[in-house]
């Protein structure tokens, strides 16, 4: 073990510290927490092996911290706050923390890493602020990033908010003469966006190439967006996807750096109960088309909330239509969401773009629940197919953070 710390030492270059279960990110982009060396079987291992590429937090007087994946440790939402006693260092990722773990009635050890991510970007909302000199206490106060509180589900498509959706995110296909923002998705960690699989490919431009977090308006730069764009280095379609259907339309794009975290950006969560996901109501956002004379879709981001549809009734108002040829099996309720109702339903444009509640337990995050799949018929009785998000929660994880 003492040749190992000696090792670890001479390889330590200059960077921030970390404290003992602060947030972190692995070499390969993937989430972790920082842990004492001893304590994480994996790099330990892999440091006797003579395998030295990890990602390090600190010190904990003489004993190295690095960065553990998630995957490797029996986490609880309590020790992701604090382990071995250590109070966190307040940075962006660790700003805030509750005295009560996330308890989401209905969750299984399925969705408990979900659950776990979510906590942990839970903190990104918040920031330290030191008051000023002539206020009579300076300790330093946890301020929230984002836009406001929870706010009522809203009636009839708006404008957004700035950083009122911090997971939005625009997905790009290279042409000859710029980027065409013509698909939308959901970040979700800081490497991964989901989408729709139909979006991982344009008939007209090739493979989508480009993503853009934390703007509004996809044209205007004089606005106080913080847009971030990353290159797209991988597309990964559920493996039950066929581009005949509109079935498991989902996909995950990674990209080739992290993203970082503000108040203009911040994931979304994934649902980890089905309980979760039936509010009556959802909010879908996206800069699609507004009607089917806007061939070049909203420059500014727009929201709606809409109805969410029972199955029945959604099957029958597909019923002649000819969107029907790729719902063989009708609405299928495991699969997917029906959701709108008319002049109120997503369009063209908005397809691979997130269909949101609002997080119960967290003012400013959401949960995505649905992925735009069939949402072509603007502005008519026909409602919005969904891909629902719960069903394929086991294989997000996986791909995301195992």
């Amino acid at each position: 073990m003492v040749i190992i710390i000696l090792s670890f030492l001479l390889l330590t270059r200059a960077f921030a510290q970390k404290n003992t279960g602060d947030f972190c990110i692995m070499k390969g982009g993937n989430p972790g927490i920082c842990t004492e060396l001893s304590q994480c079987t994996i790099i330990d291992q892999q440091l006797q092996n003579g395998t030295l590429a990890v990602a390090r937090c600190g010190w904990a007087g003489f004993l190295p911290i690095i960065c553990c994946p998630l995957s490797s440790q029996d986490i609880s939402t309590e020790t992701l706050r604090e382990r071995s006693g250590a109070k966190p260092k307040v940075t962006m990722h660790s700003m805030f923390s509750t005295s009560t773990p996330l308890v989401v009635p209905g969750a299984t050890k399925l969705g408990l890493l979900a659950m776990q991510m979510c906590t942990l970007y839970t903190k990104s909302v918040y920031t330290l602020v030191i008051p000023p000199i002539l206020a009579g206490d300076r300790k330093p106060v946890n301020t929230s990033l984002c836009l406001s509180k929870s706010q009522k589900l809203i009636v009839g498509g708006t404008k957004a908010e700035p950083k009122e959706f911090p997971h939005m995110v625009a997905v790009g296909y290279n042409t000859g003469s710029g980027i065409d923002w013509g698909c939308g998705g959901t970040l979700v960690s800081e490497s991964f966006v989901l989408t729709a699989a139909h979006c991982t490919f344009s008939s007209n431009s090739g493979f989508a190439e480009w993503i853009r977090v934390g703007d509004l308006n996809l044209r205007q730069t004089t606005d106080d967006a913080k847009p971030q764009d990353r290159k797209i280095i991988k597309r990964i379609h559920h493996p039950s996807y066929q581009a005949s259907s509109h079935y498991h339309d989902i996909a995950l794009l990674k990209t080739d750096i992290p993203v970082n975290f503000d108040s203009w950006v911040r994931p979304a969560c994934l649902p980890t109960a089905r309980s979760l996901e039936y509010t009556g109501k959802a909010i879908a956002t996206g800069w699609g088309k507004v009607d089917w004379n806007d061939e070049e879709g909203s420059n500014t981001l727009l929201k709606v909330t809409l109805p969410v549809m029972p199955p029945g009734t959604c099957n029958q108002t597909f019923n002649g239509n000819t969107i029907n040829s790729k719902l063989v099996y009708g609405i299928v309720d495991d699969w997917q969401i029906c959701a709108g109702e008319e002049g109120k339903d997503t369009c063209q444009g908005d397809s691979g773009g997130p269909l949101v509640i609002p997080d119960a337990a967290n003012d400013c995050m959401y949960n995505v629940i649905g992925v735009t799949s069939v949402g072509r018929l603007c502005g008519t009785i026909i409602p919005g197919v969904y891909t629902r998000v719960y069903y394929y929660l086991s294989w997000l994880e996986e791909e995301i953070w195992g």
